[in-house]
């Protein structure tokens, strides 16, 4: 089978690229209209994302929310299933409107969320530079440490701050040692992350912060001399090489891989 990243070419490769009124179309965090409107879509599947024997079903409707902030939700239910109307009440826990959706039978649960914004300036994936500093929003690890059953809230209003000053930035889903390869890998540059320096959530060793996924913090570039609206951490930089890097206390390399639905 294909890796995730592999299979988004091939498929972005048949699509084409972005037509209409579609200025910002696959390979990138969300789908941009050329009247601001930003739409992304999101799937959480039962036995993948999420066990339904620890998860309770509003933790699943957040959990869906957290990933997407939806405007528009579909639901696949199993046959049976008495908990949609607390999986909708957890995604109305973060304060935005839910409207629409589908219903449908299948043999396990999922939830699917469709999150419709608008923005001025979209902050792509594909703009960083070499030299440009790596920064993060917040603690990483804390979901791998938790065993993925912790709760986290999207990092809206500081990816709105942010905006004013990076240059790419892609949100933390799968950890920070894949996204940060997607981030300098659609930029064309390098990367370099030193693990000491992430910021570790309580509990979580390095290992779970750079690979542990469903953290959803911000991981962007900003010019070294920018000055960030939010509290952030630098871990790293861009590099006009094509490798990424990751430096361990000693300056050694690691091989460390964050999640691939496909790998």
């Amino acid at each position: 089978m294909l890796p995730e990243e592999a299979l988004v070419s091939a498929i972005a490769a048949a699509v084409g690229g972005p037509s209409g009124n579609v200025v910002l179309g696959i390979g990138d965090d969300a789908a941009v209209l050329d009247d601001g409107t930003v739409i992304s879509t999101d799937i959480l599947v039962e036995g993948v994302h999420f066990d339904l024997a620890r998860t309770a079903p509003r933790e699943v409707g957040h959990r869906a929310a957290t990933a997407n902030l939806s405007d528009l939700a579909a639901f696949g239910l199993p046959d049976g299933f008495a908990g949609a109307a607390e999986i909708a009440a957890g995604m109305r826990e973060h304060g935005v409107p839910v409207a629409g959706g589908d219903l449908s039978r299948a043999p396990v649960l999922i939830v699917s969320v469709t999150a419709l914004g608008r923005c001025e300036r979209p902050v792509r994936r594909s703009g960083g530079r070499p030299g440009d500093v790596l920064v993060v929003t917040g603690p990483l690890g804390g979901q791998a440490a938790a065993g993925y059953t912790g709760r986290v809230l999207p990092r809206t209003g500081e990816g709105c701050a942010l905006a004013s000053v990076a240059t790419a930035m892609i949100d933390l889903s799968d950890g920070i040692a894949t996204d940060a390869a997607r981030l300098a890998r659609a930029s064309g540059t390098g990367a370099i992350i030193e693990l000491e320096r992430l910021p570790r959530a309580s509990g979580a060793s390095i290992e779970q912060a750079a690979t542990g996924g469903e953290d959803y913090e911000l991981l962007a570039a900003l010019p070294p001399d920018a000055d960030p609206p939010v509290p952030v951490t630098v871990v790293g930089r861009l590099t006009d090489g094509a490798d990424v890097v990751l430096l361990d206390a000693a300056g050694a390399p690691q091989s460390l891989r964050g999640w691939d639905h496909f790998g």
